[in-house]
């Protein structure tokens, strides 16, 4: 009996033993760093979706021709360097050499040219169009290492407007939405969908290999998980994933987790469908604004990890205005807005009912409840539609919302963002323009802002900017932090605002 026992015991010993082992195998100089997102990836072409998941991807996979610096300035990435002609009208970029894409094919203007045709296409669906459908007229290949775009109009943003566009190897179109190759510091292995992605280092990168050796980026939609599998170091790194405040919170007191949290520059806001019937009277989009109460919701449901916002644009970058008309909570002027617009108190009654739109996350469902609860204060019964993230994201591009909850990533740190979103040139499926919006002033003053001096441009946006804090196509909510959450094994980790991937690659792993 005895003997049984101790046998027993001795195998359960060995048991743990090789539980640990596995468990410590990843960490045992495999170089493989474990990251988390928490929604899928529509596509991986870098042409196509400016969907937070897709752009992260971007980040890791692909080089555009310039990426921007620390003050949110275009400089040259795949680009040496780049020069304008004195009207803006016409960009050289001249090539560095020798950088090869994943497939060993070297780089060369034909597949810049390409990449920007085959996006440019009728046919081709992208909300990246919307900066160069008026004003790209045509693009010269000089010689293999240099090219030429030349526009109809002066368009001094032209470095800063193909931030965003991934260059691709000519012929690839038909394999970048699921076999992705570009130039970037992490080649595609492997996608198995709504689960994971696997990267490799790119061992031939033009500006050297990534210290990672492999890269998985495991899909975690569930909060719950997604702390679990942080907390059993099943993953190593979380950026801007968004977790539950409350279990940012509880992370920060948790052994072996670091939690770093800085001012982001990404925005909240909800979007507003200027075709609505009711919502397509300003009032009523003012009275909105002045009914909810962002300060009581960043205190109480985002636990102080975002800050109040009036602007598309941050408080860091170069011409963001802070006269703007700001909607303090005030349930008093949204009522008489109400009244104005013909939507009386009633006894017994909501003065109106409208629709929200939100994703399925836990923390989207707490803020549009806080939302439900301040609006009725105002006699605003609101519906609150959650919907999977491409369900959402299909319907805002269609226009089939009254409102919808959704955070930008990224975009707002240029000015061309106004472009982007706000021009009726920029209706999807040519950029971001979703509520539909036609405002003849902003129009005139985006034209002229492509050929006005520094000066002259912090005036017309400073104009734009109040304009829109008096038209409300969107409602400004809050500026998220970013926040990093990760854990020992994570060495030198640089934060950036907008909670930019690029990081990564300078990542080191401490197997200790």
């Amino acid at each position: 009996m005895i003997q049984k026992a101790f046998r027993l015991v001795c195998f359960a010993l060995l048991g743990s033993l090789i539980l640990t082992a596995i468990g410590c195998s990843r960490g045992s100089g495999s170089g493989e760093l474990v990251m988390m997102i928490e929604k899928r990836i529509p596509t991986f072409d870098p042409r196509v979706s400016s969907d937070s998941a897709a752009e992260r991807m971007r980040q890791l996979i692909f080089n555009g021709l310039t990426r921007k610096n620390a003050n949110f300035d275009p400089v040259p990435d795949l680009a040496e360097r780049f020069e304008a002609d004195p009207e803006f009208r016409t960009f050289t970029f001249h090539l560095k050499s020798g950088i090869r894409f994943h497939n060993d094919k070297l780089l060369t203007s034909l597949d810049v040219k390409y990449t920007f045709e085959t996006m440019m296409a009728t046919d081709f669906a992208s909300d990246k169009k919307a900066e160069f459908i008026r004003e790209l007229r045509s693009i010269e290949v000089k010689d293999p290492q240099t090219i030429i775009f030349h526009c109809n109009n002066p368009f001094p943003g032209f470095p800063n407007a193909i931030l965003p566009i991934g260059i691709i190897p000519e012929g690839t179109t038909a394999q970048q939405a699921k076999q992705p190759v570009g130039t970037g510091p992490f080649r595609f292995e492997s996608y198995g969908e709504d689960q994971e992605v696997v990267l490799a280092a790119f061992e031939k990168y033009f500006e050297g290999a990534p210290t990672i050796k492999s890269l998985r980026i495991k899909i975690v939609p569930d909060n719950s998980t997604r702390e679990s599998e942080i907390r059993k170091g099943s993953v190593d790194l979380a950026i801007n994933a968004d977790f539950d405040p409350i279990t940012v919170e509880s992370l920060q007191k948790s052994e072996g987790i670091k939690v770093e949290l800085i001012d982001g520059t990404n925005i909240t806001h909800l979007g507003v469908n200027l075709k609505d019937p009711i919502l397509r009277d300003v009032r009523v989009r003012q009275a909105l604004a002045y009914s909810i109460d962002r300060e009581a919701i960043i205190r109480n449901i985002l636990r102080s990890q975002a800050r109040p916002a009036r602007s598309i644009l941050p408080p860091s970058q170069w011409a963001f205005e802070g006269a703007a008309t700001n909607y303090e909570y005030n349930p008093a002027r949204a009522a008489s807005l109400l009244d104005q617009a013909g939507y009386k108190e009633k006894a017994g009654g909501p003065r109106l009912k409208l629709r929200l739109n939100t994703s399925t996350l836990s923390i989207s469902r707490k803020i549009g409840e806080a939302m439900q609860e301040q609006l009725r204060l105002a006699g605003i019964a609101l519906d609150l539609q959650p919907l999977e993230r491409q369900k959402l994201t299909q319907d805002m591009n269609e226009g089939n919302y009254q409102l919808y909850l959704n955070t930008s990533v990224g975009g707002n740190q240029s000015t061309d963002i106004f472009k982007f979103v706000y021009s009726v040139n920029s209706i999807p499926p040519n950029g971001q323009n979703r509520m539909r919006y036609n405002n003849a002033e902003l129009e005139k003053l985006l034209i002229e802002s492509q050929s006005a001096t520094r000066d002259r441009q912090k005036q017309i946006f400073s104009e734009i900017q109040k304009i829109l804090a008096t038209d409300l196509p969107q409602i400004y909510l809050w500026y998220p932090s970013t926040i990093v959450v990760h854990s020992g094994r994570v060495q030198n980790l640089k934060l950036e605002p907008s909670g930019d991937w690029r990081v990564v690659r300078e990542v080191r792993i401490n197997e200790k």
